[in-house]
């Protein structure tokens, strides 16, 4: 019984750790997305300010 205990223990850790791993890769992402959004606008304003 305290087999299984540990052996589900350890899944739900190593579980726990992908998770957090995907969450931090999409927070990741998500910072990079604004970069590129206030990049693309910056550019945008001098195009206009070119015409």
């Amino acid at each position: 019984m305290m087999f299984v205990i540990i052996i589900c223990s350890l899944l739900i850790l190593i579980l726990g750790q992908y998770v957090i791993k995907a969450a931090i890769d999409t927070s990741r992402n998500s910072q990079h997305t604004k970069e590129i959004l206030v990049e693309l606008r910056e550019i945008k304003a001098l195009l206009k300010e070119r015409q």
